[in-house]
This record gives C-alpha cells, sequence and structure tokens, in this order.
C-alpha cells in the first residue's frame, strides 16, 4: 500500500539520485549536453527500484534487477539515436543504486570478528557478515546483469535482421 511517507521517501531518493548521476558522469569527462540525459537515467533508475521496493514490496535484489534492466532498455533505444554508447548512460545512471551501506556492515562485521574481544558477539559478527555481504553481492550482481542482459537479446535480434 502506498502513503504519502513511501511516495515522499520515493521522489526524495529519485531527486538525491538525479544528482548523483551526473556527477559521477562527470568524473569521466562525459560532454555536459548528455548530463541531462545521465540525471533523468538516474532519476528514473531509483524511481523504478524504490517504488517496487516501498510500494509494491518487491525483494530489494529483484528490484534492482529490473530498474537496471528497464533503464539499459532505454538506452539502447537513445544512445544510438544520439550517437553516444549505451554503456556512457547506463553505468552512471545506475550508480545510485550501489550498495554502500551493506558493504559497509559486512565489513565492519568482518574486521569486529578479526578483533573479537567478547566471544558471546561472534553469532552476532557471523550473521551480519553473511547477511549483508551476501545481500551486498546479490545487488552488485542484479545491477551487473540489469545491465548487461538486455543488450544481448536486443543485439542478436539486430544482427539477425541483416
Amino acid at each position: 500500500m502506498i502513503n504519502t511517507d513511501n511516495i515522499t521517501q520515493i521522489l526524495l531518493e529519485s531527486l538525491a539520485a538525479g544528482f548523483i548521476a551526473p556527477a559521477f558522469a562527470m568524473l569521466f569527462a562525459v560532454p555536459k549536453q548528455y548530463l541531462i540525459f545521465i540525471a533523468s537515467g538516474g532519476m528514473l533508475t531509483r524511481f523504478i527500484r524504490s517504488f517496487l521496493l516501498y510500494s509494491l514490496n518487491v525483494e530489494i535484489v529483484i528490484a534492482t534487477f529490473a530498474a537496471c534492466a528497464v533503464i539499459s532498455l532505454i538506452f539502447i533505444y537513445v544512445g544510438p539515436k544520439l550517437g553516444v554508447p549505451r554503456p556512457v548512460f547506463t553505468v552512471a545512471s545506475v550508480i545510485a543504486l550501489i550498495p554502500g551501506m551493506d558493504a559497509y556492515n559486512a565489513l565492519l562485521s568482518l574486521i569486529s570478528l578479526v578483533e573479537i574481544t567478547d566471544i558471546a558477539l561472534f553469532d552476532t559478527y557471523v550473521f551480519t557478515l553473511m547477511h549483508s555481504g551476501v545481500r551486498c553481492v546479490a545487488i552488485l550482481l542484479a545491477i551487473a546483469l540489469g545491465i548487461a542482459i538486455p543488450p544481448l537479446f536486443f543485439y542478436n535480434y539486430r544482427n539477425r535482421l541483416r
């Protein structure tokens, strides 16, 4: 069920992603006329994932994959129209989906395991390490596959038409 708190959170996350994506793209000297497309892609990607996650209660890995696949399909169409390779847009657009908090929690638990002083916390550290680590890897895999799989189908079909 969608409520005003969910709508506000989704819109704020999308707006933040709209600033993150072109900032990341500027690190790689993307021409400024393409930054608006990258910002729109970042906002749309985060909007799709957040909408699926908060409103439809889809698991985060599946929502991330769906958002990346949609943005990849969009830029398969838009990229050639602008004369720019698709990865210029897609890589920067999905940067706001990187699971930084899960990676941080996994590494913090790993460090805590190495420097453990209270053996009673061992189970907690191992659980947090495994949960956050597997979730982080699964989200990264969903991002990679969401960007990579749609072009395989499209370009394969395009080559058969020739």
